[in-house]
């Protein structure tokens, strides 16, 4: 009877685990150099070249692909993009995600480590010293001190794959 108990607790283990680590949801960020070239007729292109290293001036873009490996709808889809240290946001460069006509995903910004997003223009509290007394006030955070960027999806569909991307400039 012992012995029954523990192949059917191994076997609901072994299923657990199986079901656990199967890839439900792919993301691949990637991170390619802005590179500013002209083509054959004289007009202003962008080449993207691995990022393999940068200098202080040059643009980045960052590429999120996710994508829903599973047979069911998921919800609330979470993507976000870390801005890295040593370099900074470039204001504007997150689009707005088009899932469909109606669906449109604008993207929220955290200047916290991630703790919080909002939509911009974002706010933060300070203490000031005005005229020797110390107040708090709310300070508008610049677009340079964000340090996540995040797409909230209502739902991804089996076989879905979106990209959201965003640029940042090296220090």
């Amino acid at each position: 009877m012992k012995e029954n108990r523990f192949l059917w607790l191994l076997l609901f283990a072994v299923l657990l685990t199986a079901w656990a680590g199967q890839e439900v949801l792919r993301l691949e960020l990637s991170s390619y150099r802005v590179v500013q070239t002209t083509n054959e007729k004289g007009e202003k292109a962008e080449a993207f070249l691995p990022a393999v290293s940068a200098a202080p001036g040059e643009v980045l873009e960052w590429r999120l692909r996710a994508a829903n490996l599973s047979k069911k709808v998921l919800h609330d889809v979470s993507l976000v993009i870390p801005i890295p240290k040593g370099t900074r946001y470039l204001p504007g460069s997150a689009a707005e995600l088009h899932l469909d006509d109606e669906i449109k995903v604008r993207p929220e910004f955290s200047f916290d480590g991630g703790a919080t997003f909002a939509y911009p223009p974002l706010f933060k509290k300070v203490i000031v010293e005005e005229n020797g007394i110390k107040k708090e006030k709310r300070q508008e955070v610049k677009p340079e001190e964000y340090t996540h960027a995040r797409w909230l999806l209502p739902a991804l569909a089996p076989g879905q794959i979106v990209n959201v991307r965003l640029r940042t400039v090296v220090r």
